[in-house]
């Protein structure tokens, strides 16, 4: 191989896997040098795109080193690898509490999420908030606590990561609900001596009025998503007190019961995720400066869900983006669980232009009938020959089954559940991949537009969430919020006692 022209010899590596290349490095100068060549690693990203977490651009490629292409394409293969194998060894990062200053109706964990990949926060009901840096794959575990604050009149509610992936932005309430207060921290600074620790600076406050209560909040626009009733919402801009009250859509007398469980800024949309429905608001222009002014009236748009389904809270992916001359369209996978039917995943797809349009998608589907245990095939168009075996509701294993909590990983390729079956002294930690295959995307997928409920091997319908019990949990442990990262693979569960655990 020595003799070849390097041209052939980057030909030839391109089709030999990591570990090959690896050991090729080992056997003398001229291989070591060749294996550390830019362009093997950029052909190497691009043939095993299918193992990385979200698909890259050329752009975000020309930014990275050699070294730093080399990591990334041996994280996502080892992550690929391990994924789905029993988490034997785990990490308590934080001791539960036993103490009585709260009351035992309140979990002490309500947020937990993965942010920037190799940081950990969580949001406590205490009024504490804890950021932790956690190492990379390879190296021994070692979680460093970043951050730390705690009040006794502020709660944490809310949290979001800027576009940079630079800033985190976190939204507090006031214990008696007359006020609202955002802090910020870089993560850019990571300790440096020079720089000195980081530490969470306060953006803006802002008057609330209860049952208002904050589901979202935007770093780059500076702006904080506030519920109101199943009637309207509030949008706030923190750092200009400037506000604007949108009416929520009540055209079914049900609408009243039609609570909202997540907001998301998409453009010049809010997303709202409620608990029968998803639906799309034309963000009001004046309030930050980052939303530009359009010449067209945006429509309000509506998705409603088969009226058999109940979503009381989903866990969103990152928004994807499309924003060209032609066309705008942003893209998020969500992961519910509604408890009479399982475990669901689904793409929404927000089209501003050519057309303004709303579709929700399926792409995944566990059925888990805790209600009727019995088996019930769903029906299948004529034109389609039925599936074999047909996927009934209520598997063998899922029977009775209630899941206490649910992620997705920011690139929505890789989720977890925490179920615990009816006759089971132990809870169960389930993970999977994507069904599809693919990442955050809505290739492939049929949309939802109508009441079924189906799961087959079918390629233009919702495949099966196959999903693998990784861990087992005692029953004590009452396991309320759990996060994923789809880069390093990692998951974290919080309990109801306040206990933090990294698999």
């Amino acid at each position: 191989m020595h003799n070849l022209p390097v041209e052939l010899q980057l030909q030839i590596a391109s089709f030999l896997d990591v570990e090959t290349i690896l050991s090729l490095r080992k056997t003398s100068t001229s291989l070591f040098q060749f294996t550390h060549d830019r362009s093997l690693w950029l052909t190497l990203i691009s043939r095993m795109s299918h193992v990385l977490p979200r698909s890259l651009s050329e752009s975000e490629t020309a930014t990275l080193s050699t070294l730093q292409l080399e990591r990334l394409i041996k994280t996502a293969m080892h992550v690929e690898q391990v994924w789905l194998l029993p988490r034997k060894d785990t990490f308590l990062i934080k001791e539960r509490c036993d103490s009585d200053d709260i009351e035992n109706s309140i979990p002490r964990v309500r947020y937990l999420a993965f942010v920037s990949d190799h940081h950990l926060l969580s949001l406590g009901s205490e009024g504490k908030i804890n950021l932790w840096k956690i190492n990379n794959v390879f190296a021994p575990f070692a979680a460093e606590l970043f951050v730390t604050y705690a009040s006794s009149t502020w709660y944490p509610c809310a949290y979001h990561l800027n576009t940079a992936g630079s800033v985190l932005a976190i939204a507090l309430t006031h214990v008696e609900l007359v006020a609202a207060r955002v802090l910020t921290v870089s993560l850019d600074t990571g300790g440096s001596s020079e720089s000195g620790p980081p530490v969470l600076v306060t953006r803006g406050e802002f008057s609330i009025f209860p049952p208002q209560v904050i589901r979202a909040v935007d770093a780059d626009l500076e702006l904080a998503l506030l519920s109101n009733t199943a009637l309207s919402f509030e949008v706030v801009n923190w750092r200009t007190k400037a506000q604007a009250t949108v009416a929520l859509r009540a055209n079914d007398p049900g609408d009243l019961w039609n609570g909202i469980t997540a907001m998301r800024i998409c453009g010049p949309y809010i997303l709202v995720f409620r608990m029968h429905t998803v639906e799309a608001y034309p963000l009001p222009s004046h309030l930050s400066s980052g939303v530009g002014e359009r010449s067209d009236i945006l429509p309000q748009l509506t998705f409603r869900f088969p009226h058999t389904m109940t979503y009381r809270r989903v866990s969103l992916t990152k928004t994807t983006c499309i924003n060209d001359d032609e066309s705008e369209i942003y893209g998020l996978s969500a992961l519910a669980n509604d408890l009479f039917h399982g475990i669901f995943l689904f793409y929404v797809e927000l089209t501003v232009r050519p057309l303004p349009s709303l579709s929700v998608k399926p792409l995944g589907v566990r059925p888990m009938a805790i209600a009727s245990p019995q088996f019930i095939a769903a029906p299948l168009p004529e034109d389609l020959p039925p599936p074999v075996p047909p996927v009934p509701f209520g598997t063998v294993h899922d029977t009775r089954t209630f899941v206490s909590a649910w992620a997705l990983g920011d690139y929505g390729k890789r989720g977890i559940w925490v179920a615990r079956s009816r006759t089971s002294m132990i809870r169960t930690v389930v993970a999977f991949t994507n069904p599809r295959g693919v990442s955050n995307t809505s290739e492939e997928a049929r949309v939802w537009s109508d009441g079924s409920i189906q799961a087959n091997v079918d390629s233009e319908r919702p495949g099966l969430i196959n999903g693998q019990v990784v861990h087992d949990i005692p029953l004590q442990d009452d396991i309320t919020v759990c996060a994923v990262s789809d880069t390093t693979g990692r998951m974290a569960l919080g309990s109801w006692a306040g206990s933090i655990t990294i698999l």
